[in-house]
């Protein structure tokens, strides 16, 4: 999940803000349901309301209409949110600053604690009380400094996670880009060295190719290699795509979306001799300030954001052309809160909020996942019967 992403499902879970959350169960060890109920919202059928939040550690964060299964034993990280925020009532969801860390308090002043879903890397589960002192956390951290554990110790005081408290400062505010800021990008950007050493295997080849030159190949192929085995280097160029992606932290994704808007090449080589023009700046700044206007729509207005889940077509039999009726099926390949200019001619399927099209995603990839490892299992019994009984 990008920047826009985790801003899209923030907004459509702060619906879930004044619910309580009844318990807690583990799916896997990285991932875990809230069960939220609220007492003073009626179903048809005359029940509470009930929300099944799902987070998995750096992966994803949807709310579910569908029913898994859930672990036997509770694991120790779950018996410890139970002690703490069952019963508890949810009172704020929001992302930190714009990185991808998701706040959730549940109860107030002094009897609130937190959880806190990191979604980059290898992603983290915390908990904190009021001060935001650590209780447990999913994944410990060693800290090369002073050789500790980060877990049952105060965040502010930590060297390594003093961004949590500025983040929670400044988690209101956005910082639009401006066109100063994105011509200094531009312009006085760091060019990489124009050679990178080659690795261990590609001097081995370089050596062999050399022996080969000398022996009976001297073809142009031997020659090539040779050469670039003198040198012990390749070239390296910075595109236009990832020089954006880096500066203003959105992502390549988000970044080749914006500069299709501004009708340039994503994978343009930009260089001290190769950049935008002035006029070519000022559409790209346009296509910025175009998408950072919707992602503050997100943030701070009352549209919750649609969603849309991109189809990967597969024909089914390859002796029949694509064309014929029933010869693809639909899989799922890709999500996104806007529909990316990168993805605007590929079949898709939209849905009323972003958080419906995660739950159908991940659902749907679930079910295909299980459906493959049960085939895959049949396919495997009827082979072993096969060998053993001669069938």
């Amino acid at each position: 999940m990008n920047t826009a992403d985790v801003a899209a499902e923030v907004k459509c879970l702060r619906r879930l803000i004044g619910m309580r959350c009844s318990n807690v169960y583990d799916l896997s060890p990285k991932t875990y349901v809230f069960k939220l109920m609220n007492s003073s919202g009626v179903t048809e059928s005359g029940e509470s309301e009930k929300v099944l939040l799902l987070m998995e550690s750096g992966v994803r964060l949807h709310t579910t209409a569908y029913v898994r299964d859930k672990s036997n034993t509770p694991s120790g990280f779950t018996l410890k949110l139970r002690k703490h925020i069952r019963t508890r009532r949810l009172e704020d969801v929001r992302q930190l600053g714009y990185d991808r860390i998701v706040l959730f308090q549940f109860g107030l002043g002094t009897n609130a604690h937190y959880v806190i879903l990191e979604l980059y890397a290898q992603g983290n589960i915390l908990l904190t009380d009021s001060e935001f002192t650590v209780l447990t956390l999913l994944r410990s951290h060693r800290l090369v400094s002073d050789n500790l554990l980060m877990s049952g110790m105060m965040i502010k005081g930590l060297q390594s996670c003093q961004g949590i408290d500025i983040l929670l400062k400044f988690a209101e505010f956005f910082e639009r880009t401006t066109t100063a800021k994105l011509q200094e990008t531009l312009t006085s950007f760091k060019e990489p060295e124009n050679i990178e050493p080659v690795n261990d295997d590609e001097n081995n080849m370089s050596d062999k190719a050399q022996k080969e030159k000398q022996g009976t190949h001297k073809g142009g192929k031997s020659s090539d290699l040779s050469k670039n085995a003198s040198h012990g280097s390749r070239a390296k160029q910075v595109t236009l795509k990832n020089l954006i992606g880096e500066a203003l932290g959105y992502g390549p994704a988000l970044s080749e979306h914006m500069i299709l808007d501004a009708g340039q090449i994503p994978n343009m080589k930009i260089s001290k001799n190769n950049r935008l023009d002035d006029n070519a700046m000022q559409v790209l700044v346009h296509a910025v300030a175009k998408f950072e206007d919707w992602l503050q729509d997100v943030i701070s207005g009352d549209k919750v954001p649609g969603g849309y889940i991109l189809m990967q077509n597969k024909n089914l039999e390859k002796d029949r052309s694509p064309s014929e009726s029933g010869s693809a099926c639909q899989i799922y390949d890709e999500f996104c809160p806007i529909l990316l200019n990168q993805f605007k001619t590929r079949e898709h399927m939209k849905f009323d909020t972003f958080d419906a099209a995660l739950d159908e995603f991940y659902s749907k990839i679930e079910s295909q996942s299980a459906s493959w490892s049960v085939s895959t299992s049949e396919g495997m019994l009827t082979t072993g019967l096969f060998l053993v009984y001669g069938l």
